[in-house]
């Protein structure tokens, strides 16, 4: 499996399938950006946080798209340098929005914080997810020694934290990766298991519920009805006021408006037989279900993230793999993990446009909808809209109209 260097033809290989990854996750990014600033209906919780980790797939796959050129040019190159600080500074972002996606799922179902306290946190997340990882990497480029050089150099494909400074991989970059990533798993789990149980007391309280009628499958056995009847009588010199039908309205006198109402109730008698409303007895228990914090905002939000958490593990996997199997098997490289370290690394845009847009169907349909159509005749050109009245799904609704009004 191992062997002491790459060949020049598998490298050309592995650059192709880097830069191809790069460019795929460009488009992607490119068109969350476009998309969230240009059109009000994608601004929803959901897509928000994958928006500004967003900032961090384009700088990163900036780097990608330098390749090789960067060791080619010399470990002490601006070029080589610079590339080794964007992947050591942005490539752990997405990792870090992540978590921030995962704790705001954990605050939503068991804090119960809504969208607009959650949008307050955004600020937060920047600063920590930008911030704290800039702060080694901008470091890094400072620090080297006689014997091992600059921290910063030749890392197979790409200039990054140099093979003379291979136990720095795992301490300064995957261990913190790989601690926020179980940190986010074991949150989703919590997650997870109060969904599991709140669906559990839904289905108790629909189905097992005591007051089920075991001879007809009735939620309930008796069921009382009220009839309320409200008439109004307008006692007019001219015609009736009011009336569906008329020619000529004339406004009623000051005596015309007394005691106009007479209001009836009257109470029938149970019937054993009736058919109770079910309807009235799921929204209660839908309330105490929203109440219990997971409403249909909630997991559509905790559907995002938990996307989003599983891309990173397709992400990462591999290159952790590479990265272990370099340090233990010293002066051997594994071509097989460095192509899936090739391919996968580079396509964290990719795979975020593609939740980002699977989760705003809606907000594409409606997108699309209103998208200026061209009708042609003889002598002149129509543009019209066909502008669409979905409205979207009940998640999209709110998230959207929980943030924060922005021009477009």
């Amino acid at each position: 499996m191992g062997q002491t260097h790459l060949t020049d033809s598998q490298i050309h290989t592995l650059v192709i399938v880097e830069k191809t990854s790069a460019v795929l996750s460009l488009i992607g990014t490119t068109l969350i950006i476009t998309t969230y600033l240009s059109i009000k209906s994608f601004r929803k919780l959901s897509t928000t946080l994958i928006f500004y980790a967003s900032f961090s797939n384009v700088l990163s796959n900036a780097a990608h798209l330098v390749g090789v050129a960067g060791i080619r040019a010399g470990r002490n190159s601006a070029l080589c340098q610079v590339q080794a600080f964007l992947q050591q500074s942005f490539m752990p972002a997405d990792v870090l929005w992540s978590l921030a996606m995962a704790i705001n799922v954990y605050l939503a179902i068991f804090h119960q914080y809504n969208a607009t306290s959650l949008m307050k946190l955004n600020r937060i997340y920047f600063l920590i997810c930008y911030g704290l990882p800039f702060v080694p990497a901008f470091v890094c480029l400072f620090i080297g020694s006689k014997v091992r050089g600059k921290i910063y150099g030749d890392a197979t494909l790409w200039c990054w934290i140099s093979t003379d400074w291979a136990t720095l991989r795992i301490t300064a970059f995957y261990a913190p990766i790989w601690i926020v990533m179980l940190t986010t798993i074991v949150i989703y789990i919590l997650v997870g298991n109060m969904i599991f149980k709140k669906r559990r007391e839904i289905r108790s309280l629909s189905y097992g519920d005591k007051r089920f009628n075991g001879r007809n499958n009735r939620l309930f056995g008796r069921i009382n009805t009220t009839k309320v009847q409200i008439s109004s009588n307008i006692r007019q010199g001219k015609g009736s006021y009011g009336s569906l039908v008329y020619k000529e309205l004339s406004p009623p006198d000051t005596v015309a408006m007394r005691d106009r109402y007479s209001i009836s109730i009257s109470g029938p008698p149970p019937d054993p037989e009736s058919q109770p409303s079910r309807s009235s007895y799921m929204q209660a228990t839908d309330s105490r279900f929203r109440r219990g914090g997971l409403d249909s905002v909630t997991y559509a939000y905790t559907k995002c993230a938990v996307l989003f958490a599983v891309s990173l593990l397709i992400t990462w996997v591999p290159s952790s793999a590479n990265r272990v199997y370099s340090l233990v098997a010293r002066g051997t490289v594994s071509y097989p993990l460095n192509a899936f370290s090739a391919l996968v690394l580079p396509l964290q845009g990719f795979w975020n446009s593609i939740i980002y847009f699977a989760t705003s169907i809606a907000a594409c349909k409606e997108a699309w909808g209103s998208r200026p159509s061209i009708r042609w005749n003889k002598s002149h050109v129509h543009l019209s809209s066909t502008g669409s009245h979905d409205q979207g799904t009940e998640s999209m609704i709110e998230l959207s109209t929980n943030m924060p009004n922005r021009s477009p």
